[in-house]
């Protein structure tokens, strides 16, 4: 049985994470994470493993996030990542592996219980090793494994010089970078990553048209990358071309909800730009494909609000509250919005359901005053400002405003 929390179950093992580098994997001797939030689903895959003669070490982790801190501090040689966990998922767990120099070389295994384009493309994208399909079973984990260990003893000729081009990117020599990458592309003529590489190390170069024309080859060969997509957006977002822009990050964003933060910031640029229009068609979109759209409503009306664009941040944080309805920072913020649009009336709904769920902010006491008394209702404004004194007597603020 695994303990409660998880830990590895071999924790004295202490070996330097890092010295993983370059090394050959010896499959009895293996470190092997297993993430997934069911600790049954983590004793049948080590079970499996054992059965298979596979691993010396194993260490387990409920989610992505301590997934990503055991991998940090332990050299593992396999990842075997659930999709679906809490606080990180498993696509999100590979990125972040993906993105970590320390770590990205390291062979990941995802198990999912779903085929469907989003989470291939996620996963493609950051460079998966293997989809297993649920059920698992023993054969489908063992061909996995094996091939995954022949591919690391063993690499091809493409993932030698794929390696070389990301070193030399590391290393800011780009132009070998590219030269590895043509290398790479000329010993698998079928594969889009090369393609794909190639466009994005002469995007590096600012050599745009170059670039655009790998990134559109690699898209060709590839309906789901969303890499080439997205930078193809970049691209003409440079060029000033918003309609070619909208186009690629509108398709990343519908083939992969990784990028639905791009898309954002996307509508963010078109509203700097004075697009206001197109920003907001931008954000409705995001809002409307996210998988989180509270989270991404919010992200959303922060930005709206420290633009002035209160209108919309209106419209966004009303569609939160009807989700969220006790979410008084949002009426809060929704009663300031309304304030700056001179709608005294509104902000004082806003304002009392505050009021009625955090009974002693005194923030939200001065606001409902202030606009008591905009409609000239003094009466009311009294009452609320002296149970302000009663709460901070010092308060100057409500002292001021009993004044008028």
């Amino acid at each position: 049985m695994l303990d409660n929390s998880y830990t590895a179950l071999h924790s004295s093992d202490k070996l330097d994470p890092h010295s993983r580098e370059l090394k050959m994997i010896d499959p009895q001797n293996m470190s092997i994470l297993i993430a997934d939030d069911m600790e049954t689903m983590c004793s049948l895959i080590r079970n499996m493993l054992k059965d298979l003669g596979y691993g010396k070490r194993f260490h387990f982790a409920p989610n992505g996030l301590l997934a990503l801190n055991v991998l940090k501090k332990n050299p593992i040689d396999l990842a075997i990542v659930d999709w679906n966990m809490p606080i990180m998922n498993g696509t999100e767990l590979l990125a972040s592996i993906r993105e970590d120099s320390a770590l990205k070389e390291i062979p990941v295994i995802m198990i999912t219980g779903e085929a469907n384009k989003e989470i291939v493309a996620e996963a493609a994208e950051a460079d998966i090793n293997a989809f297993i399909l649920k059920p698992l079973t023993a054969k489908s984990l063992e061909s996995k494994i094996s091939s995954i260990i022949e591919s690391v003893n063993n690499p091809p000729p493409m993932v030698l010089h794929l390696n070389k081009a990301r070193k030399h990117e590391e290393d800011g020599n780009i132009d070998l970078a590219i030269k590895e990458a043509k290398l790479a592309m000329k010993t698998d003529l079928l594969s889009s990553k090369p393609v794909r590489e190639l466009g994005y190390f002469y995007f590096k170069k600012n050599d745009l048209e170059t670039a655009e024309r790998w990134l559109i080859k690699a898209a060709a060969m590839n309906e789901i990358d969303v890499f080439s997509l997205h930078y193809l957006g970049e691209i003409y977002l440079k060029r000033n071309d918003i309609e070619k822009a909208s186009v690629f990050f509108d398709k990343a964003m519908k083939i992969s909800p990784r990028h639905i933060s791009r898309g954002i910031n996307f509508g963010k640029i078109l509203i700097q730009k004075n697009m206001i229009d197109k920003g907001l068609k931008v954000f409705d979109k995001a809002i409307r494909i996210s998988k989180d759209p509270l989270s991404t409503s919010e992200e959303i009306a922060e930005f709206c609000i420290q633009n002035e664009m209160h209108e919309y941040a209106i419209k966004v944080m009303d569609f939160i509250l009807k989700k969220m309805p006790t979410r008084y920072d949002i009426m809060l913020k929704l009663g300031i919005a309304n304030e700056n649009l001179g709608r005294p009336q509104k902000a004082l709904n806003y304002f009392i359901g505050a009021g009625k769920i955090d009974k002693d902010n005194i923030e939200i006491k001065m606001h409902i005053a202030k606009n008591y008394l905009e409609i000239g209702q003094r009466v009311r404004a009294e009452e609320v400002l002296k149970s302000a004194l009663e709460i901070d007597p010092g308060n100057q603020k409500a002292k001021d405003l009993l004044r008028f």
